[in-house]
């Protein structure tokens, strides 16, 4: 049986020279980047990011922010009924009612950081499209297509002049640090070596593991190394079964990411089609074109079985060729790079891994079962998704509990630093080790396992290879009991010897993706239903024993242990 280690390198923190903040946040998308501007004033601040910042998986982000601004043409109550339709039976009603009432909010504090949204009509307003599941437009979009983008531009210009928020660049977050039960810091890679910080608290923004399956619209960085950590930590981690896969991929062969054809796309009149022209969705859904991802995908995927397709096609011919130049300018570049020209032919687009709807389990300030540590964004598990997360909620669920963490962090601040924690120590190096002087024996830390010959796969890469392909077969959009059986025995399989994978992040990312593969296809096969993105072709409905949502934590001998928290209704929750 496969064993969730403590940690994936074998350091004493209390041998480690280290570098002291108030608090350290891991991750600069949209979700760390805003936790680290809403700290309290008075407190450091370190940004850890495995990249550089401005570079994570928000800069793919197409469509746009959902928030209720006009409520003379729509509602809070209205936004909540759409997010909890979506979630198939599982969102937490607390949470999603915290997340609309606070959208307009977020969207001011984003305008005020910078952020230039789109603008219509004579008196320029902010312009407002509609995605699936969502029954009014209030999805408000920047650069056309490009939310995502001008997003990171001005979140991190804005962190790069704050004087309290130093920035971290290629820092591999590889385990957190405990001290009696409580996180207390992390130890990073950067420069080639491991790297202590301590801390007051730990945010956790690191995103997603799209990298779980060959077909994805995540960037390779999307390898879920926060989520891993705190499963390592002892962390309760929830709702992992539930991978959302996004129907409108374009369909490259050999892209990898695979470029996002955006829901609004539809919501401008584009109409999935199969190779006759016949419409996918006519007669699946009321919304047709715009319903719940999870129902487009399984239409998609059901057509291509049904006809041997490898693709489907998206029709957005019916869109003025003005209308799609001004808003999808990202989409057509890319269409257009690869000899596609959709004002005059369809797009070909088929299903990729797109959300990860589980993370790491908090309550509505982003506080985790365990003390110190916080969770946001799409590392996180607010309970906001449910089964399937609602188009356009996830950059929202960014800001929106990146504020509430601020909140708390000023309440959980406000006493004396523990242990020395929070004043830097002038004899470390503020922003990374120097590297090694000399030669060092092979395997020791900082020295990457060599490969083989050159032009060879390396141990990490026939594994990375191999798990996203198993996952893909097994764990994607239509699962089943023997199928995910398969997984679960082939991922104990290739875990092995986690010092196989070498000393360095390209072996930290695979035993972290090993890792997080046996959570997802571990609770995917327990959950014996099927209920938003999580399609049991040998359970095909939805079982009302099972409107339970399904955690997982790792036990102090290492194996992984499931639980089970219940939903409450909206009514339960009102009372």
């Amino acid at each position: 049986m496969m064993l969730i280690p403590r940690g994936l390198l074998a350091a004493d923190p209390a041998r480690m020279a280290a570098t002291d903040v108030d608090v350290l946040v891991v991750g600069s998308g949209v979700a760390g980047l805003s936790a680290a501007l809403a700290v309290p004033a008075g407190r450091s601040v370190l940004l850890a990011t495995k990249d550089r910042l401005g570079h994570s998986a928000t800069r793919y982000a197409q469509g746009g922010i959902a928030a209720v601004l006009d409520l003379d043409s729509d509602s809070v109550a209205e936004h909540v009924a759409d997010t909890l339709a979506a979630g198939a039976g599982l969102c937490d009603p607390v949470a999603v009612r915290t997340l609309a009432a606070e959208g307009a909010q977020a969207i001011a504090v984003l305008r005020a950081r910078g952020v230039r949204f789109d603008r219509d009509g004579a008196a320029g307003e902010l312009a407002r499209t509609r995605e699936g599941g969502h029954s009014r437009s209030r999805v408000v979009h920047a650069g056309g297509d490009a939310t995502g983008a001008e997003l990171e531009r001005a979140l991190t210009e804005t962190v790069r002049s704050h004087p309290a928020v130093r920035s971290l660049e290629h820092a591999f977050l590889v385990d957190l640090v405990t001290t009696d039960g409580r996180v207390t810091g992390a130890l990073l890679w950067a420069d080639g070596r491991p790297r202590l910080v301590r801390a007051r608290a730990v945010v956790l923004a690191s995103g997603g593991a799209g990298q779980l399956f060959a077909d994805t619209t995540n960037p390779p960085l999307s390898t879920g190394d926060g989520i891993a950590a705190a499963l390592r930590a002892g962390a309760v981690l929830a709702d992992l079964e539930f991978v959302q896969f996004h129907p409108t991929a374009l369909h490259l062969e050999g892209s990898d990411p695979r470029p996002l054809i955006s829901e609004a796309m539809r919501g401008e009149g584009a109409v999935l089609r199969d190779g006759d022209g016949a419409p996918v969705m006519a007669g699946v859904h009321p919304l047709g074109d715009l319903a719940p991802r999870d129902v487009v995908t399984r239409a998609v995927a059901a057509r291509m079985a049904a006809t041997g397709a490898r693709h489907l096609w998206l029709d957005a011919t019916s869109i003025p060729a003005e209308q799609l130049e001004r808003r999808f300018p990202t989409i057509l570049a890319r269409c257009r790079a690869a000899g596609i020209e959709p004002s005059r032919q369809p797009i070909p687009v088929s299903p990729a891994a797109h959300y990860l709807m589980g993370g790491v389990l908090t309550d509505l300030d982003g506080r985790t079962s365990l003390p110190g540590l916080f969770a946001v964004g799409e590392a996180a598990c607010t309970g906001v998704h449910g089964a399937n997360r609602l188009a356009s909620n996830s950059l929202l669920e960014g800001v929106v509990f990146a504020a509430r963490i601020g909140d708390a962090l000023a309440e959980d601040l406000s006493g004396p630093a523990p242990g020395g924690c929070g004043q830097p120590d002038p004899s470390v190096p503020a922003l990374g080790y120097p590297p090694m002087q000399g030669p060092h024996p092979p395997g020791a830390l900082g020295d990457p396992r060599p490969g083989p010959g050159s032009g060879s796969e390396t141990p990490e890469e026939r594994v990375r290879a191999r798990l996203r392909r198993v996952m893909t077969d097994r764990v994607g959009v239509v699962r089943s009991g023997a199928g995910l059986g398969e997984a679960v025995a082939e991922l104990e399989r290739l875990a092995g010897d986690p010092a196989d994978l070498g000393v360095g992040p390209a072996g930290f990312e695979v035993a972290n993706l090993v890792q997080l593969g046996r959570a997802v296809a571990t609770l995917a096969l327990r959950r014996e239903e099927s209920r938003g993105g999580h399609w049991r072709s040998d359970h095909p409905a939805p079982v009302e024993a099972w409107r339970v949502r399904q955690t997982l934590a790792r036990t102090p001998w290492g194996d992984l242990e499931a639980g089970l928290l219940a939903v409450p209704t909206a009514e339960e929750a009102r009372r």
